[in-house]
């Protein structure tokens, strides 16, 4: 993949509206700065190319992996997809995918350019900005539209009520668990959190398929579909049962849905998404016609989430931000010692101060033989001392080293091969991590080990 100043500087097209308002902007909540109604002018500019079959993800646990196993399960019923997800691991162009491939950079440049030049004839007055994503979101949009999609599954950011992705017309969405999180941009309580995320319900959305939530959340998703009168199902997902995607009209059928093996939080997530794949057919039923028997997803890769990197040691990559990530990991390393009582379990480290640093290590430092905290390679992150001090509240066998690949090496010399090692921390710390282990990120299918995921 090239990354010449060329590619850089045609990336940097998103980024060149937020840059002239960074100083007006930064430090304030969303509601104040983000104005997505340029997004949607845009999209208006370029003949609305949204105007098509798309599902929006929203949530603050899960959006990308909820998104994937939906269009993974949309594709493998037959259909052409289109996916938009952020931020990327490794690649920029992992952000734009059909059927699991990324955008070729000869196609996300061009229409990068045709965006920026369309985007720098509207009146935005100072002090706004059309938000970076929103540009890449009309991108998508004019790509899928040129591959003849049949349907597009967007990831939102971090919000929704006034995130720019959210202005892509959709139908359905699929709400995954949301928690109190960005208390500075989207607000102080998780009542403010959730009066964000439940603006995915928008006039044009028809079903909405959500997690089980806390009262707040749900207090916020009910208002939100009463007022646009929006159908809305809480699926109760434990990931006990295989996930079931059901097929409208007469004759209706249940459709299983076969999944790659990935502990608890892919089975519990499949179910949810499977949910989202049952509203797309009802909205939609005329792309039901061709649903095989079973939905075969046993060869999707999720870059990133719980992935297997190497095979001996064993070398399992996850993004763990906060104790209920962690708590899907110690479920899969539980496991995993079951069968391996008498191994090492090496876990290495890297989550910025701002996150749930004490949620995952208490969660997790009882399982592992020891800690290597490490630090990503994102100048934009902050990693301190305390998270260190923080992991010897939990294990008194804690190391401390600059990046992923001196603390692998860290691991690798107190670990045999029959041993594991976990990678865990925030997404740039794991593309830090599929990077040094050259794990593949490309296709979101494969059918080989290493860059599967566990078994």
């Amino acid at each position: 993949m090239r990354t010449d100043p060329f590619m850089r500087d045609v990336i940097g097209l998103a980024y060149k509206s937020y840059n002239r308002a960074k100083s007006f902007v930064e430090g304030k909540p969303d509601r104040e700065i983000r104005h997505p109604e340029w997004t949607r002018l845009l999209l208006d500019q370029f003949d609305r190319p949204d105007d098509t079959r798309n599902v929006m993800v929203t949530g603050s646990k899960g959006k990308g992996s909820h998104a994937i196993l939906l269009a993974a399960i949309l594709q493998r019923a037959g259909l052409r997809v289109g996916l938009f997800t952020g931020p990327h691991l490794v690649d920029f162009m992992e952000r734009f995918r059909v059927d699991g491939t990324p955008i070729p950079e000869s196609d996300f440049a061009r229409l990068m350019r045709q965006v920026s030049q369309v985007s720098e004839t509207l009146p935005v007055p100072e002090g706004q900005y059309i938000g970076p994503v929103g540009l890449l979101a009309v991108v998508a949009a004019l790509w899928f539209r040129e591959q003849s999609t049949d349907v597009n599954v967007y990831e939102c950011g971090r919000g929704a009520l006034h995130d720019d992705v959210n202005q892509v017309l959709h139908a359905v969405a699929v709400v995954s668990p949301i928690f109190l999180e960005h208390a500075r941009e989207l607000g102080p309580t998780l009542a403010d959190v959730a009066r964000e995320k439940a603006g995915v319900v928008t006039d044009a959305t028809k079903f909405v398929v959500s997690h089980q939530q806390t009262s707040d959340v749900l207090t916020a998703l009910h208002a939100a579909c009463l007022r646009h009168g929006t159908r809305l199902e809480i699926v109760e997902a434990e990931g006990l049962q295989a996930p079931r995607v059901y097929l409208p009209g007469p004759g209706s059928r249940a459709v299983d849905v076969e999944l790659p093996s990935g502990g608890p939080y892919l089975a519990v997530n499949a179910e949810v998404a499977a949910a989202g794949a049952t509203a797309v057919f009802e909205v939609w039923p005329e792309l039901a016609r061709r649903v095989p028997t079973p939905i075969d997803l046993r060869q999707l890769q999720l870059p990133g989430r719980m992935q297997v990197v190497r095979e001996r040691p064993l070398t399992v990559v996850d993004g763990t931000i906060h104790r209920d990530s962690a708590r899907f990991v110690a479920a899969w390393l539980n496991n995993w010692l079951v069968r391996h009582a008498d191994r090492q379990v090496g876990l290495v480290f890297g989550l910025p101060a701002d996150k749930d640093v004490t949620g995952v290590l208490e969660v997790l430092c009882p399982l592992a033989s020891f800690v290597v905290v490490a630090k990503a390679r994102n100048p934009h992150l902050h990693f301190d001392a305390g998270v260190a001090s923080v992991s010897r509240t939990f294990l008194a066998d804690v190391e401390e080293c600059t990046d992923i690949g001196d603390a692998v090496r860290a691991a690798d010399r107190r670990l045999g091969d029959d041993d594991l090692l976990l990678v865990l921390g925030t997404q740039s710390f794991v593309g830090d991590a599929l990077l040094y282990f050259a794990a593949p990120t490309q296709s979101l299918w494969t059918v080989s080990q290493p860059g599967g995921v566990v078994r």
